[in-house]
């Protein structure tokens, strides 16, 4: 039987879990995701509160004593989907990282922004650089997020 600790705790790890999920129109790619997401935040959250995460057995008990004595059957589901993984780097001969531009290209690329991108596993970003400056926009933004996620923006580093 769950405390009503674990329970508030896990409502809280559902709530995250929903928001960490990047919505798309794929229904059941997001009910994938957000199960994924809420299985690691759920047992992080128990685990930080000093409470036992419930086993599958303990579950089914608690269903049985709600219910009454019915069978439940256990069944381990694989994901149906593999979750979007960021697209493969961009590199030339000399294997270093280069990064696209999505539109017009405002001279040239900045060393720091190969790395940043990379780091950030972003391959394509838009030029801002001819509205940016002056301005608090940003220099260049992700030009190749998912549909519904925020596009990453790109500022020089300080000191430059």
């Amino acid at each position: 039987m769950m405390s009503k600790d674990q329970i508030i705790v896990t409502q809280v790890a559902a709530k995250i879990a929903a928001e960490l999920v990047n919505k798309t129109t794929d229904n059941d790619m997001n009910v994938s995701a957000w199960i994924i997401g809420f299985d690691a935040v759920n047992e992080a959250l128990l685990k930080a509160c000093g409470l036992n995460a419930v086993t599958t057995d303990e579950a089914i008990g608690s269903m049985q004593e709600a219910f009454g004595n019915v069978e439940v059957q256990k069944q381990t589901v694989k994901p149906a989907y593999n979750l979007p993984r960021a697209q493969p780097a961009m590199s030339n001969a000399d294997g270093d990282f280069k990064v696209q531009i999505a539109g017009t290209q405002h001279g040239d690329l900045p060393s720091w922004l190969h790395k940043a991108c990379q780091k950030s596993g972003v391959t394509r970003v838009w030029d801002n650089r001819d509205q940016a400056v002056g301005t608090r926009r940003p220099w260049f933004k992700q030009a190749d997020n998912a549909e519904g996620s925020e596009a990453t923006a790109f500022w020089p580093p300080k000191g430059s």
